[in-house]
């Protein structure tokens, strides 16, 4: 069976995933983390990216992004690849020929409210991973550019970011009340399978709205046969 072509969406925010190769740690130094860190700003403006929150971990990392056009994304990828890799093999063992596996994982996100949401979803990957207790002080990720503990002025605010306050100060703020608030259960696992199926994470009438600009359907069709319309007796 052919390969579903990846979902897509112009201008949606978009969860991508980069996973080590079998699940090594792609991240064993301190050195290796910088070097990521550093090239995400530099392959997003060379691929005409917007790179709106990223976190990584030792053995992958999310980053939430997106872009006008479908192939800047995969370019995106291949542009990070083809300089960390060599990079990362000049401060650490690799021991594989490939540092992550070979096809990432995306999905889409509905702007607004769920797009917030899911930058949540993709920074607090360090709380639910290493278990890292201050998402603030954890420097592998954006939180602490959007609750105003460093500046990252490379990151693109999502609007629904931007719409927390008037000035930085307060956007900031907001945030991190929003952050204490956390995801729910169910909004965290619907955000995660998503992301494992490559659907959109999004409402019903959002669903709807926006299937005639995406490149497949948003998400998987209903099992069995339609059912039939029952015929009046009136």
């Amino acid at each position: 069976m052919a390969r579903q072509a990846r979902l897509f969406i112009p201008d949606c925010p978009m969860v991508l995933e980069l996973q080590g190769v079998a699940g090594q740690d792609v991240f064993k130094t301190r050195e290796a983390f910088s070097l990521f860190q550093a090239q995400l700003p530099l392959s997003s403006i060379e691929e005409g990216i917007a790179l709106h929150a990223y976190c990584m971990v030792p053995a992958r990392a999310l980053l939430m992004v997106s872009s006008p056009q479908a192939q800047n994304v995969g370019r995106f990828v291949q542009n990070l690849n083809r300089h960390f890799s060599p990079a990362l093999r000049q401060v650490q063992d690799v021991q594989s020929s490939a540092v992550w596996e070979p096809r990432f994982k995306s999905n889409v996100i509905q702007p607004g409210l769920r797009s917030l949401k899911a930058c949540l979803f993709v920074e607090q990957l360090a709380a639910r991973a290493t278990g890292a207790p201050d998402l603030a002080t954890y420097p592998w990720s954006s939180f602490a550019a959007h609750a105003g503990v460093v500046n990252e002025a490379w990151l693109v605010d999502l609007p629904a970011y931007w719409q927390l306050g008037n000035t930085p100060f307060e956007r900031q703020s907001r945030y991190r009340q929003f952050s204490e608030q956390g995801l729910s259960d169910r909004d965290g696992a619907a955000l995660a399978a998503s992301l494992q199926k490559g659907w959109l994470w999004g409402d019903d009438d959002f669903c709807t709205q926006i299937q005639d600009l995406a490149n497949r359907p948003v998400r998987p069709r209903r099992r069995g046969r339609p059912l039939k319309a029952t015929r009046s007796t009136e």
